[in-house]
This record gives C-alpha cells, sequence and structure tokens, in this order.
C-alpha cells in the first residue's frame, strides 16, 4: 500500500506526459460538450492566459495557499439572476474550464511548494484538464482532502507520520512552513441565508475545527484588482460579446413596434444572441418607458396580468426601453437603448431624449486614467440639474465595471486605470417619460474608446433604424380550422 502511494503520483505524471502530446488536438468543444463553435473559438488562448494569472495571484499572495473551488451547484447568481453560464468565476479564471462536468473540480495554488505550485483536482479526463488549464500535476477529486489532511498532520516534522509518503502533501507542508497557516478561499459571492451553507463554506469550517493555526481569508481580495484590468484575452470576449450585443440589439429596436409586445422583442434580441454563438449575460429587459398609468389602457384582466409579468403590448406614443447584454465565455456586455414605438419622437420626448443623451455623452467624455467613479457621478448629476433638476429622477448609479460577471466586483473608490471595461449608466424620468442609455467604454492609456458608440444612439440615428424593416416580421398564425 505504501509503495501505491508513492507510485501513484508517478503514474499520474507519466500519464500527462502522454496528454502534453496530444494537446495541440483539437477538442471540439474545449471541455463543454454544449459549446458552440464561436465560444470554442473565442476560448483559444485561455492556456496561456490562466497560467499568467495563476503566476500573478501567487506573486499578489506572498505566501499561504489559494483553494480555489468550482461552482455549487446548488448556488446560483442570486443578483444577477440565472443565467447558462453558472460555473464560478474566479474557478474559471484561473483554469479555463468553463463547466463542472463532472463536478466539484479544485485547484491549489502554493507558491512555496518545491514542485506542486499548481495542482487541480477533478474527475475529468487528466489529458484535457492539463490541456485546456495549462497546469501539469492533474489528481482524482478524491485525493484533495486526503492530501490537505495529510499536510494538517505534521508540518514541523516531515521525518515523522505518512507525509514520507505522500509528495503533493509534504509539498504542501512545506509551502506553509512553520508559521501560521494563510488559506485563501474563493468565497461564495453571494448568499441565500434561507438555504443550507455551500459545501466550500462547510469545507472552510472543517479546517478552521482541524487546527487553531489557520488564517482564512478571501481570495477575492486578491483576485478582484486582477480581474478588473482586462487582460487580452477577457478583452477579445467582451469585445466579442458587445458586437454580437449590438447586432440582437439592433434587430430589436428595429422591431419595438405598437401592436407587440415586449417580450416577443426580448425573444427576437435573446434569439440573435444564440444564433451567433453567444449566451445571456443576464435576462434581457425590454419595457415601454413611458408613464404606464396614464397611456397603457388594458384590454381585459389577462392582458393586465400579462403586464404585471413584464409582458406588456406595446402601444402608440410609447417609448420602448431594452437593457441588455450578451455574454462570450462569461464575458459580458451590458447595454442600454431607447426607442420610439412609432419610429419617430415626439417634440418632448425628443427634447427628454437629447437632454439625457448630452449627459451621457459629457460622462463618457471624461473617463480616461485617474478619474474616479465619485467624480464621474457628480458631473453626471451637475449636468442633469442643469437639466432642469432632472437629477431628482436619476437613480442610476453612473455606473460598473464588467467583464466575466455584468457588475464586475471591484474597487470603486479608487482612479480608474487602463484596461478596464465600465458600463456608463445615464437616465432620467421627466413628466413620466424615462430615457436611459448604458455605454461600454475602454479605458485607454491616454483616454477611452466608447466600444458600444456602432449602436445608433443620436435621434436621426435611431430614427433612420427604425425606418428599416425588421427581420422578424410578426403576423398572426392562421387557425387550423375556421
Amino acid at each position: 500500500m505504501r509503495m501505491m502511494q508513492v507510485m501513484l503520483p508517478l503514474m499520474f505524471r507519466s500519464a500527462l506526459l502522454v496528454g502534453a502530446c496530444v494537446a495541440a488536438l483539437p477538442a471540439l468543444a474545449h471541455g463543454v460538450p454544449y459549446a458552440s463553435l464561436e465560444t470554442v473559438k473565442y476560448r483559444a488562448g485561455h492556456a496561456e492566459a490562466a497560467t499568467a494569472r495563476r503566476a500573478e495571484l501567487a506573486r499578489r499572495m506572498q505566501g499561504g495557499i489559494a483553494v480555489i473551488t468550482s461552482a455549487d451547484r446548488s448556488q446560483h447568481n442570486l443578483y444577477e439572476g440565472f443565467t447558462d453560464d453558472t460555473e464560478n468565476k474566479d474557478f474559471v479564471f484561473l483554469t479555463g474550464i468553463y463547466d463542472s462536468s463532472p463536478p466539484g473540480h479544485v485547484l491549489v495554488i502554493n507558491p512555496g511548494a518545491s514542485i506542486y505550485k499548481e495542482v487541480l483536482y477533478t474527475d475529468m479526463s487528466p489529458y484535457e484538464a492539463a490541456r485546456i488549464s495549462g497546469i501539469k500535476y492533474v489528481f482524482p477529486r478524491s485525493r484533495f482532502l486526503e492530501h490537505m489532511s495529510s499536510a494538517l498532520t505534521d508540518y514541523r516534522n516531515l521525518r515523522i507520520t505518512q507525509l514520507r509518503f505522500k509528495e503533493v502533501a509534504s509539498d504542501y507542508a512545506r509551502g506553509w512552513g512553520n508559521k501560521d497557516k494563510l488559506l485563501y478561499v474563493n468565497y461564495p459571492r453571494f448568499e441565500n441565508l434561507n438555504e443550507p451553507p455551500s459545501p466550500r463554506l462547510a469545507f472552510v469550517d472543517r479546517l478552521k475545527a482541524a487546527t487553531s493555526e489557520i488564517i482564512v481569508r478571501d481570495a477575492g481580495d486578491l483576485l478582484d484588482p486582477m480581474r478588473m484590468v482586462l487582460d487580452g484575452f477577457a478583452r477579445k470576449n467582451i469585445e466579442r460579446a458587445i458586437a454580437i450585443t449590438g447586432r440582437g440589439l439592433m434587430e430589436g429596436m428595429k422591431m419595438a413596434r405598437p401592436g407587440l409586445t415586449t417580450l416577443q422583442v426580448m425573444q427576437t434580441v435573446d434569439y440573435h444572441y444564440r444564433l451567433h454563438g453567444a449566451t445571456l449575460g443576464f435576462l434581457t429587459g425590454v419595457s415601454v418607458a413611458s408613464n404606464l398609468n396614464e397611456q397603457l389602457k388594458w384590454e381585459s384582466t389577462a392582458e393586465e396580468e400579462a403586464a404585471r409579468k413584464g409582458d406588456a403590448r406595446i402601444l402608440p406614443g410609447t417609448l420602448v426601453h431594452f437593457d441588455t447584454g450578451a455574454a462570450m465565455n462569461h464575458y459580458s456586455a451590458d447595454i442600454q437603448r431607447t426607442v420610439p414605438a412609432d419610429g419617430t419622437f415626439t417634440p418632448e420626448q425628443r427634447r427628454i431624449y437629447q437632454g439625457v443623451l448630452d449627459v451621457q455623452k459629457a460622462v463618457i467624455a471624461a473617463v480616461k486614467p485617474g478619474v474616479t467613479w465619485a467624480q464621474l457621478q457628480a458631473l453626471a448629476e451637475s449636468e442633469l440639474r442643469k437639466k432642469g433638476d432632472w437629477d431628482k429622477s436619476y437613480t442610476y448609479g453612473i455606473g460598473h465595471f464588467i467583464g466575466m460577471e455584468v457588475h464586475e466586483h471591484g474597487d470603486y473608490v479608487g482612479p480608474l486605470k487602463p484596461g478596464m471595461v465600465i458600463a456608463i449608466e445615464q437616465g432620467a424620468v421627466v413628466n413620466g417619460t424615462r430615457v436611459a442609455f448604458e455605454d461600454d467604454v475602454l479605458v485607454t492609456e491616454n483616454g477611452h474608446e466608447w466600444l458600444t458608440r456602432f449602436i445608433p444612439i443620436e435621434i436621426d440615428e435611431v430614427e433612420a433604424l427604425r425606418r428599416q424593416p425588421s427581420a422578424h416580421g410578426v403576423e398572426p398564425v392562421p387557425e387550423l380550422r375556421k
């Protein structure tokens, strides 16, 4: 048995050497059997990106061990709502493994180790796991707790106990050293108090109970600043998500007209995302942006009930508001537009629309390295106030980071840095009419790049788009029988 304990790691390393020889062979789905060809195409280069990210995380750790687990399938992102991508974003960020199938991956980063500085525990194929992630040492998931328990057993005197027979556990112990044991874990971002604790929190509790020398910290404190500034791989994917969002959104903008429901328009937008290989970054919102109480007259109680569920019928004279974003490999766009249902703005709608648009353009123009969110917020409120106290109806925060979460975690106090992609939000409600915009902006070395400018936003651009025929004519389906 002791000989087998020695041989198993050796056997795995030998197997992975064989796996490295076939690493160049294409995989239809890059570890995810249902991924679209477009999705797989934009995963090229993730192994290299993930390798660089792990090295940067190790540098920032300055000691200790990081344990990054994959998604708890029972735990969805409660803030963004359910979407197709439920894998833990930190785990994907560091490995390139996009789906917990089979579930239960664990990544261990141990900068102080002599050999096992990066270890992946998974029940997926070790060849595929190594190829996707760029991680050399891959072990069955069942070995994780065994190795971790052994590392905690006796770390001061490696000449005794079974540590001698467990290479990985011994290396973990060496990496920890003789000081307090610093452990970084990726805490769940969103916890529902009505549900049982997630497995990763139960794991942390077990570690704390094992020894008082464990100091547990949130890996997000190190990973959030890394995710805020997008590398080349991240930018490639988020720019593709923006391009696809623009295509779907413009089709929805052309289609939104009296007689249709907001649900019909929303489904058209989402259809285009999937048509082009993307998923939903969040649930698409399409709503009537005019004063509902005054302008919408329901035809029946059924119509009224549908409206309460978000399926309002678009009526003449109203404005239609879009809030939507496609995602490519977890990187999400986030864009808002407002269009006239009749194809042209009324004089009052035009006045309000242009006023809010002027503020949006002024805020975007101010984006550059060194500027803070607070400064952008103050600018927006000041400009809206000049329009006639429109700031009183300004319920938006000025924006947020976007990345692997549509509302990305990060430092909302410090200055903007080159490489960040941010969403700038603007809106006001004037005399019962709501106009809102949201645009994605890249912070560059010398200023910014307005990534969503290609989507019509000026009044003449929007009206010209509305004059174009929609590719999705929605005509009543005739009855089979009279």
